[in-house]
């Protein structure tokens, strides 16, 4: 008997410790792959450095020269400020998602009644709508951008905004909708039976 009631602990001691190296492995090569494409890809790295450009009236080659370099220095690092933003964010959704996950299924494998683990599925709606929430705070985060690029905070904005509604229909569709569906199935069937009795 000791041995089974150390194996559930046990067994939930390791899905924790895996759930946690998975988001710290998810989190790393995002960033690893989105620092890739920015460094490797051109088109990729234009999507941040939009384009600013030098003042008109200058009085010579030279000031010319330095305000172009003054230039180029701005929007070399409002790029990388977006890109860094949008990268915090992906992760940020990344791990929403995952978060959401494991509970979803936690609620899917676990042993409590009907009821209970229906009441759970409602107060589990806050993972449904942080991916919407992070989005949010991408399109905050890009007007901070705005005043060093408004091209780049557009870009943050709506990629943010996307991904969060994307993931949050997504949990939706494929963790919340069928749970509660077999759940609300498992009641009724139940309450047929005690109906019958």
């Amino acid at each position: 008997m000791n041995k089974t009631s150390q194996n559930p602990e046990s067994s939930t001691g390791h899905s924790g410790l895996i759930f946690n190296i998975v988001i710290i492995a998810v989190a790393i090569l995002l960033f690893l792959l989105l620092s890739f494409l920015y460094r490797k890809n051109d088109f990729f790295r234009s999507l941040f450095e939009g384009n600013m450009s030098a003042p008109a009236q200058l009085a010579s080659e030279t000031d010319v020269r330095e305000a172009a370099k003054a230039v180029e220095s701005m929007n070399k690092a409002a790029a990388n400020y977006s890109f860094y933003i949008l990268v915090f964010i992906v992760i940020l959704q990344a791990i929403a998602f995952l978060a959401a996950a494991k509970v979803f299924s936690g609620l899917k494998r676990s042993r409590e009644s009907i009821a209970i683990r229906l009441q759970k599925l409602e107060n589990a709606d806050l993972f449904l709508d942080l991916p919407l929430y992070l989005g949010l705070f991408g399109t905050v985060a890009s007007f901070i951008v705005m005043s060093f690029n408004p091209n780049i905070s557009r870009l943050i904005a709506y990629s943010s905004t996307l991904v969060g509604i994307i993931f949050s229909v997504f949990l939706r569709l494929i963790f919340q909708y069928p749970l509660k569906q077999s759940l609300i199935c498992a009641s009724a069937e139940l309450n047929e039976k005690e109906s019958e009795q």
